[in-house]
């Protein structure tokens, strides 16, 4: 077969002027996105005098004000330069290096790989659109659980980006939250004010946990579900104000929070996580910080705050906990912190909507 390609040498002396700048423009603009250098903003919690073990690292955005961003030297020879970035972020998951982001300005969920600083993006394409994805969970295939509220439904998007529908038979259906523990998928549906627990990977429904009332066991308006290193099963109880935890049995053991403004009671949580250490993480949207319990329920701190910059927490959303983090994350914890693990919270309003906390030790 003959050749279309033109040699170099048969090019005219303005065309190869013309392709080599293009090419020398692309090569520095690698260049550039792979040499910034991107540095902490620490605010530590509580604050000096007392010992910090919460520091907040970095507020974003975009993939590139986390780490440098790698692209196709095609993709900057024709000027597509454009980061990775969460317009309106909502629910946020972590594994292996990934951050899974709902982004409701788009429909998608985000999948920034933060070790390579390469990303791609779920549900806009292929065997389901999203309609508006508001809380993602990952499964230890790497399918990704995504509750629809548009759709009615928990979309399974495969690592193939084969996808498929998982709901219940009742006629209305409202998924707003989802976690993975193991071969049970627990989903959050406040029409029925109840948790559905669907077996995987069959997508059935197993039980169902609660029903609307205030008694223990029962919620109203469940918006965020967590399950820990035993089994236990943690759920954002919104209009009780409070945080369930129940055993594997699917039996309350206690609660956290109740309505107030005084410490350790709650406005409005949300998004809900458990740390490697037991400590429970909960987003209130109303009151704008996150609340810290230890593993018997009773309150350490408030982490953030409704004000705008460096460590706020205004109108907190999702919250994961990841064990660990690339090294270039890590390297934004400051040299007089040790860090046992790290926070990812999204936030409703803000011009930095992603906030990161490593969690441990001030020295």
């Amino acid at each position: 077969m003959r050749s279309t390609a033109m040699p170099m040498a048969r090019l005219s002396r303005r065309s190869r002027n013309i392709l080599t700048t293009a090419l020398a423009g692309a090569l520095l603009g690698m260049a550039g996105c792979s040499a910034k250098r991107i540095t902490a903003d620490p605010v530590y919690f509580p604050p000096a005098p007392a010992t910090p073990h919460v520091v907040h690292l970095k507020s974003f955005n975009a993939l590139n004000d986390l780490v440098a961003v790698h692209q196709d030297w095609l993709d900057v020879l024709h000027g597509h330069l454009v980061s990775p970035f969460a317009a309106k972020p909502s629910g946020i998951a972590y594994r292996d290096g990934h951050l899974y982001i709902c982004d409701l300005e788009i429909n998608a969920v985000h999948d920034w790989d933060l070790a390579t600083g390469t990303s791609r993006r779920w549900g806009e394409t292929g065997d389901v659109v999203l309609r508006k994805p508001v809380d993602v969970a990952v499964g230890g295939d790497g399918t990704l659980y995504v509750a629809d509220t548009e759709r009615s439904s928990v979309v399974a998007i495969g690592p193939d980006g084969t996808a498929r529908d998982l709901r219940t038979d009742r006629k209305a259906y409202r998924p707003v939250a989802v976690a993975v523990s193991g071969s049970t998928l627990y989903v959050a549906d406040v029409a029925a004010h109840q948790v559905d627990a669907f077996t995987l990977p069959a997508g059935t429904v197993a039980t169902t946990i609660g029903g609307v009332g205030d008694a223990p066991g029962k919620f109203y308006f469940p918006s965020g579900v967590a399950v820990d290193a035993a089994g236990r099963l943690y759920v954002s109880d919104m209009l009780n104000a409070r945080v369930q935890v129940l055993d594997a049995d699917a039996k309350p053991l206690r609660s956290m929070g109740q309505p107030g403004d005084r410490y350790g009671d709650m406005g409005k949580p949300r998004g809900v996580d458990v740390g490697p250490d037991g400590v429970t993480f909960i987003a209130d949207g109303e009151f704008q910080h996150v609340h810290l319990f230890d593993d018997q329920g009773r309150l350490l701190m408030l982490l953030g705050g409704p004000e705008e910059g460096a460590g706020s927490t205004p109108m907190p959303v999702g919250i994961a906990v990841a064990r660990a983090v690339p090294d270039a994350v890590a390297a934004l914890v400051p040299a007089n912190f040790d860090a046992d693990y790290y926070l990812f919270v999204t936030n409703s309003v803000g011009a930095k909507r992603i906030s990161l906390y490593a969690v441990g030790l001030g020295r």
